[in-house]
Order: structure tokens, then sequence, then C-alpha cells
């Protein structure tokens, strides 16, 4: 028997008449039940490729008891958290500061701040990528005052991927997903090719030993990440590269190539802004 679907919310934000609105819709499970969740708006669009994530069961009960929260980080130059309790009133604004990184630039080295650039939920708490060799934290604590943010760090060992004898990674994009209560890594290695693709990994992260284990299976599932996210146990992307549809079946260890928007015309105007829960 085939697991129940998982969740996929993400919010809608609607600009385009007198009243703005921001609403959280989901699919709650494989009959492929809609919810949808109105909260309260926000003075302004997002920055575009601003990400967000929901902390728990995107079900209306769930929600509307007030045990869930919905995290919304501004763009990797932004150091700006937007966050809204289920059931508040408001979006609340936070400024962070994680610190800065030291990255290899043509001159030489050269700093620049760290920032929350994507987002996974997994029980009850957020996760993003901090550094290669750990995981940053976000939790909200009331002891913390009014449900502030708390940020820390956890250590984690680097992604170890599976090249081809012979062949050689140039680059790798990351993702963060839950899956059946577990955090876990989605790796995608490019070759020197940067179109080709060497390597595609999913990895449990096991906290307690402080590694990332490779799993072969995902069950009836299928993991949608973007640049910038049919067959059980795919892993789907567009990627920023070549701009078309990649995906990935793990158990075969083959990859599809698809082209669904060559010959599409962009849009004139764009009513929704739409941010994916789940990068």
């Amino acid at each position: 028997m085939a697991a129940a679907a998982p969740t996929l919310p993400c919010l809608v934000f609607d600009y385009g008449g007198e009243q703005q609105r921001t609403k959280l819709f989901s699919v709650s499970d494989g009959a492929h039940r809609a919810c949808e969740i109105a909260l309260p708006p926000l003075a302004q669009p997002p920055p575009l490729r601003s990400v967000c994530a929901l902390s728990g069961d995107p079900s209306c009960c769930t929600v509307a008891g007030g045990r869930c929260t919905v995290l919304l980080a501004e763009p990797p130059q932004s150091t700006i958290l937007w966050y809204c309790h289920a059931g508040g009133t408001a979006w609340t604004r936070h400024e962070y500061d994680l610190g800065s990184a030291s990255i290899r630039v043509p001159e030489g080295d050269a700093w620049c701040k760290r920032t929350v650039h994507r987002l996974a939920s997994c029980r009850g708490r957020f996760y993003y990528p901090h550094s290669s060799t750990r995981c940053g934290v976000i939790g909200f604590s009331p002891a913390a005052g009014a449900g502030l943010p708390e940020l820390g760090t956890v250590p984690m060992k680097m992604v170890r991927p599976r090249i081809p004898e012979g062949d050689f990674m140039a680059t790798a994009a990351t993702y963060l997903v839950e899956i059946g209560g577990d955090l876990h890594t989605v790796c995608v290695c490019h070759g020197i090719d940067i179109t080709s693709v060497a390597d595609v990994g999913v990895y449990r992260m096991d906290f307690a030993k402080q590694e990332h284990v490779r799993v072969e299976s995902i069950g009836d599932r299928a993991i949608l990440a973007g640049s910038g996210s049919g067959f059980g146990g795919c892993v789907y992307w567009m990627s920023s590269v070549d701009s078309r549809l990649h995906v990935f079946y793990i158990e075969l260890g083959a990859e599809e190539v698809h082209e669904p928007c060559k010959g599409v015309a962009e849009p004139s105007r764009k009513p929704f802004w739409i941010i994916p829960a789940h990068p």
C-alpha cells in the first residue's frame, strides 16, 4: 500500500486588487484535499527569491489551534526574516546576524554576510544550510519572549557524493527536505560540463553521528527542488544553468530532461506572488 502523499504548502500573496490578501494552500493527503488558510497581509510583496516554510501540519485545525508558525526569509542579499504564528494578526520582522564567510574571488578572498537562503522544516523547527560543516537551526520558544526566533547551528559532516571514476565534480547544488519525519539533504552534482549531472543523492541527516547517510530509496515520494526544486522516488528540479526540468530516478540512477517552457511567452502581468513552502 502506497504511503499518503506528503503535504506541499505554499504561500500566495495577492496584491492585484484593492484588498491585499495572504493565504496558505496545501494538499493534505493522497486524495488531494485542499486546505486554504487566510493569513495577515504583508505591507508589500516579499522580494523575488524569498523562501518560506511552515513549522507543522498545515491542516486547518492545526493552524487554527495556533500550533504552527510560517517563516519567510528574504533573498540571500538580505538578513531579514518575517514570521507569523498561526492565529496571529500580523507578521513580525526580525533582523539577524549570522556573521560572515570567506569566499574565493579572482582578486583573492572576500567576505560576505551569511544568510538564511534556503529553508526546510522538520519536527517543529526550521533548518537551513549554514556552512559545509554546520547546519543552521531556527526555533521559536515562548520563553524567548513572545515567540521570538532563536538561531543556532549544529555540527554536520560534509556530503560525500558518488562521483563515477574518471569524472570530476565542478559544482553541487544542495536542498534540505523533510522525509518521513527526518531531515534530508538532496545533492545534485555537476561535472566539468556544468550542464551534465555527475551524481544525484539523497542523504538522511544523522544528528547523533553528525553525518549524512545516503538512502537508496525514498519510497512513493517525489522531491521538488528549484534553483534560486508519475514515477515514485524521483527528484525534480528546474536548473538555473539550462532552464530545463530535470527528473532523476533514485532507485534506477537514471535522468530525464524536459523543456516544459519551450516556446512559452513571458506573462505580461503576474497577479500573484507564489512562494513554495518547501524549496
